[in-house]
């Protein structure tokens, strides 16, 4: 079996224990991965993102993310080469992580939840204004 063969294969098998473990792969990445923060985190570390990157996709300070990485490295969870963007070991992102990201940031929801409000109680007036005329 050539080398490149074995790889395929090799990397079937991860996919398959990756999916047949998936909820305890789940429970032990929580331990670090504790918060939906950290979560956005993880499931920004892609081997290519830096920590500023990942910050920013985060929303969270470069400090955090600093502090975050070397938890997982200290967990074993990732890989961080010194001068290189950190990668994970364990390849697996819950689905329900990934969805954090799609969130716009906290500020803008503010400001959508802010909007509905104020687009609610004009509505609630004009119905009053309605009602008495």
């Amino acid at each position: 079996m050539s080398t490149e063969a074995m790889l395929k294969e090799l990397k079937k098998i991860s996919k398959i224990l990756t999916l047949t473990n998936a909820s305890l792969l789940e429970k032990e990445l929580e331990k670090i991965v504790s918060t939906n923060d950290r979560k956005k985190m993880w499931v920004s570390i892609d081997g290519h993102r830096r920590q500023q990157e990942i910050a920013t996709d985060a929303g969270v300070t470069q400090a955090a993310v600093s502090y975050f990485l070397s938890a997982a490295l200290a967990a074993e969870l990732i890989e961080y080469p010194k001068g290189e963007a950190p990668y994970r070991i364990i390849e697996y992102v819950p689905p329900a992580w990934i969805e954090l990201l799609k969130l716009p940031p906290a500020e803008e929801r503010d400001m959508v939840q802010q909007v509905r409000l104020d687009t609610t109680l004009e509505s609630q007036k004009e119905k009053q204004k309605t009602g008495e005329q």
